[in-house]
């Protein structure tokens, strides 16, 4: 009894140890303050992904009213000013660190990155869904008719095809509401998971999307009221997907791609080698979104860490 009680003694001490501020540098002489100022232009890319240029327009952007002018709300002024802010909201996204390591680099303790980070969440969001540089905007007819020119100069046999649609599922933590863990849980990854869907023009940019679905959705339900809108949109032109999605009924002559086994048998000899050879080319052309996934997850590898429930 008095060996489970020294056990309990030493977790309950281990669990209230924190990071404290006489462990840590000032942030003004902290190593990303060394980096900000110091630093050469390739260092300051690989930390924060980002060049000087852009990161001061991001900057202005979250922290600047229109006029130029800081968009101060008055209370305690942080002891990080905007760069830095923005600094450890950046290597936080662009990494898995814990917060004890973002503590060591910027010279700060526990609770105050938490409070930084939350803030700056809310505030990217809130900032840049308005920016015509960062947010989602369908493309204009001129724009898709330059898609569909340049995908049919590389692959004539796809005509009409303007973007490349895939899912992603992310993970995320369990949670003890039986209703929402039963709809998050996802039998095939035997995860819960929150499902989304993508789509990449050829210039790489995302123009359409569907976010945080249940990870128990297919991606044929998770796009369901998308093919309508995209329908109505792309005036006849078309997006290439995989076989997960769907390409009957609505989505008819919307979503193309490769063919099933079962379909191939179903087609005529007639037409068997020519669509044979257009699935061919839909297989080749959607490899394009895994590419866009690769550099979505790559840029931002919190992505891979589990999404809080």
């Amino acid at each position: 009894c008095l060996f489970l009680s020294l056990i309990a003694a030493y977790n309950s001490a281990r669990d209230r140890a924190c990071l404290t501020r006489s462990a840590l540098l000032s942030p003004a002489m902290s190593p990303w303050q060394r980096l900000l100022e110091f630093g050469d232009d390739n260092s300051f890319l690989v930390v924060t992904g980002m060049t000087r240029p852009v990161f001061e327009y991001l900057r202005r952007c979250l922290f600047e009213d229109n006029f130029g002018r800081a968009d101060h709300r008055g209370g305690r002024p942080s002891i990080l000013d905007s760069r830095s802010q923005l600094g450890l909201y950046l290597v936080y996204i662009g990494s898995k660190m814990a917060t004890k390591h973002l503590c060591l680099i910027f010279g700060i303790t526990p609770s105050t990155c938490s409070s930084i980070l939350n803030k700056l969440l809310r505030l990217v969001v809130r900032k840049l869904k308005r920016n015509a540089h960062a947010r989602i905007s369908f493309p204009s007819e001129e724009k898709l008719e330059e898609f569909a020119l340049r995908i049919c100069s590389r692959e004539p046999l796809a005509e009409g095809v303007v973007g490349f649609m895939d899912g992603l599922s992310l993970h995320t933590e369990c949670t003890s509401e039986n209703l929402e863990q039963n709809a998050f849980y996802n039998g095939y990854h035997s995860d819960t998971m929150v499902n989304n869907v993508f789509t990449f023009g050829p210039d790489g940019k995302i123009f359409a999307a569907c976010i945080n679905f249940p990870g128990s959705w297919h991606d044929s339900s998770v796009v369901a009221e998308l093919v309508a809108s995209l329908k109505e949109r792309l005036n006849g032109r078309k997006i290439c997907v995989d076989q997960g999605f769907p390409r009957s009924g609505l989505a008819f002559d919307v979503l193309v791609g490769p063919y099933s086994t079962k379909t191939i048998r179903q087609l005529s000899p007639l037409l068997l080698s020519f669509l044979l050879a257009q699935a061919a080319v839909y297989t080749s052309l959607r490899q394009a979104s895994e590419w866009g996934m690769r550099a979505l997850q790559g840029t931002f590898p919190r992505l891979k860490v589990r999404l809080p429930s």
